[in-house]
């Protein structure tokens, strides 16, 4: 899988996003010259590479981050149901929103910037001097990445039938002046693109511990997407079929699933290559996604900027063994209906904290006088009749009875309140054991000694320092998958795991999808019970009684499997249920969830024209022929 990226450095210094400019000038390849790209096996390799590296980083972070970098695909799940940003997400979900807002255009950008190294590419391979054999084999996988470009595209912004401008050979800047194709011509290149790979036999089946390349199996996986939003439920099954096929199924562990070792298994059909590398080829999913003192090698803080949302984590079930139920609160806590009502009378959602707060004791002694202050602190601040559910000796035990016996990708793929963590020291020289608590009376790592065990001596060995956000005086659920534990990672902004951006589970649910639409409820149970037999919890027969239900649980199942690996943000725009899922809240949640403001993002719906993307307004400039997005005032 890291062959690829050995070359990837070559082909980086490719020019800088735009919808048509820079991008078509292919000089700077380990500088070759224009006249000398496509004309050699070698600068066709790394042309070729050029597009793959297409793939990265294609998330503008400025505005959810705290720093102005593009970063993977793991950003958009900010914009979904499942997750939730630090900072003011560019305005994106205030009624301040505009075309000129310039996450659309960067998006574009991207998304173009791809299409047109892709047209570069095709064309140039066209004419190689390369064998016959390969020539065929590389265009099949460039069209493949075309594909997949225009897939987003029109999600995004050609939704609603508009379509987006079609280009399939390469153009001159000054060229670059189509107006919109339609969304179903869009949708039919798309088609065509992949049909044209799938019937190229020298694609090969599958890339099972190979070198990152596009397969026949990822063709037929986005193939059957295609299908599957153009409504032609039997092509989708069909193809969605003939991934498994092609040799790919499900890697037997969820958890190790997202482990560097296991970036080539068999679930794994496409996905953004990275190395551990300080020029810039690794992830920084760990500094903006993992708490603070999950660091790596060569720094000890992270930024936790990106976090999971209270919904989310209320949709992993739970489980004693024989019955799976839906998970609720007033099953855990006693007067939990009690408080959230009070608070629904008065109109906010300030009291349910009460719930949340750490102990103050351990075995009947206090833990510190710091804790106690801040506790007594948190406590304080609500009225009498609240704090009389604060337990007399704590929440920990009772909040972490109701984390557990739940499904267990929940503890796989978020660090739950009063959940241990493997951390580093304050140095990074050393792994450290951390448990999430709040509140916490300031930033020490365990190596430090205002940590609680180092503050006092007499607390039991297994009761490790307060794990926390970057942010202390929050607390929210942070990010467990893709996260580097203790020293694992070299590097906090340069990790080497993969980005997945298709796995065959995703095939397996968007089967079940095509499934329920096509009224086949048994058979749409069938795939669920895949995903989630690997993961060990059963599945329902009553989820699947009528298409309704079965619709529902199976977009619930996507929303519990794929935790930041950006899917389901597109599924929500395809689904056309952000209203609902996202826009009934109205910020960025603690865990306990509710209206309390943490500084994030107000969240304040616009109207259905949010579901199509607007053309961004330089490009409506810039090319008089293109359409501006109905609904949006340019």
């Amino acid at each position: 899988m890291k062959k690829i990226f050995n070359i990837v450095a070559v082909a980086a210094a490719l020019g800088v996003m735009t919808s048509c400019t820079d991008i078509l000038d292919t000089a700077p390849y380990d500088k070759l010259s224009s006249g000398t790209m496509w004309t050699t096996e070698e600068s066709v390799d790394q042309g070729v590479i050029g597009v793959y590296y297409s793939l990265q980083r294609p998330f503008s972070g400025s505005g959810f981050i705290g720093a102005s970098s593009m970063i993977g695909y793991y950003g958009y799940e900010a914009l979904g149901m499942t997750g939730q940003g630090e900072y003011g997400m560019q305005n994106l979900f205030t009624k301040s929103v505009n075309p000129s807002n310039g996450f659309f255009l960067t998006t574009w950008q991207w998304m173009y910037n791809g299409v047109h190294r892709a047209n570069a590419a095709i064309a140039g391979i066209e004419n190689s001097p390369i064998n016959a054999e390969k020539k065929a084999r590389l265009i099949a996988e460039c069209k493949v990445l075309r594909a997949f470009f225009y897939d987003r595209l029109n999600i995004l912004f050609g939704n609603n039938g508009l379509g987006v401008p079609l280009y399939t050979e390469p153009v001159d800047p000054v060229d670059c002046n189509k107006g919109q194709s339609s969304e179903k011509e869009v949708w039919a290149q798309v088609i065509q693109d992949l049909s044209d790979a799938i019937a190229e036999p020298n694609l090969p089946d599958n890339q099972i511990q190979g070198e990152g390349r596009v397969s026949k199996g990822a063709a037929y996986a986005l193939r059957g997407k295609a299908y599957l939003i153009t409504k032609e439920y039997d092509k989708a099954a069909a193809d969605f079929a003939k991934v498994g096929e092609c040799g790919y199924r499900l890697f037997p562990d969820y958890r190790q699933l997202f482990k560097v070792e296991n970036e080539r298994c068999q679930e794994m059909i496409l996905s953004v290559q990275y190395i551990e590398d300080p020029t810039g080829y690794g992830t920084a999913i760990q500094k903006y996604c993992a708490a603070f003192t999950q660091g790596s090698k060569d720094s000890r803080g992270c930024w936790g900027d990106l976090q999971i949302t209270p919904a989310l984590v209320n949709l992993y079930e739970a489980y004693d063994g024989q019955t799976v139920r839906d998970f609720a609160w007033e099953n855990y806590l006693s007067g939990w209906k009690t408080v959230t009502d009070l608070e629904a009378s008065e109109g906010h959602t300030k009291y349910r904290k009460v719930f949340f707060i750490r102990d103050k004791y351990v075995n009947g002694m206090e833990i510190h006088p710091t804790v106690t202050k801040a506790v007594d602190t948190e406590l304080d601040r609500l009225p009498e009749s609240v704090r009389a559910f604060y337990l007399p000796e704590g929440n920990e035990a009772r909040l972490k009875t109701a984390y557990a016996n739940r499904d267990p990708r929940l503890a796989y793929n978020v660090v739950t309140p009063y959940a241990d963590y493997l951390g580093v020291n304050s140095n990074s020289t050393e792994e450290a054991w951390y448990t999430f608590r709040w509140p916490v009376a300031g930033k020490y790592y365990a190596d430090q000694a205002a940590a609680e065990p180092n503050a006092n001596p007499d607390l039991p060995d297994t009761y490790y320092a307060s794990g926390f956000m970057n942010a202390q005086a929050e607390f929210k659920y942070i990010h467990r998958k893709f996260i580097g534990e203790g020293l694992e990672y070299l590097r906090r902004e340069q990790n080497p795991v993969d980005e997945p951006i298709i796995r065959y589970a995703d095939v397996l649910l968007m089967w079940a999808e095509a499934l329920v639409e096509k009224g086949d409820l048994a058979g749409a149970m069938e795939k669920v019970q895949e995903v989630r037999n690997r993961a060990g919890i059963p599945t329902m027969a009553k989820n699947f009684t009528d298409q309704n239900t079965a619709r529902n649980y199976v977009r619930d199942e996507r929303r519990r499997e794929f935790v930041n690996e950006g899917i389901n943000f597109f599924d929500e725009m395809r689904w056309r249920t952000l209203k609902e899922t996202k826009f009934s809240e109205k910020v960025a949640q603690h865990a306990w969830g509710g209206s309390e403001s943490t500084g994030g993002t107000v969240y304040d719906w616009i109207g259905d024209q949010w579901y199509t993307w607007p053309v961004p307004k330089s490009e409506i400039e810039l090319n008089p022929n293109l359409t501006p997005t109905p609904g949006w005032e340019y």
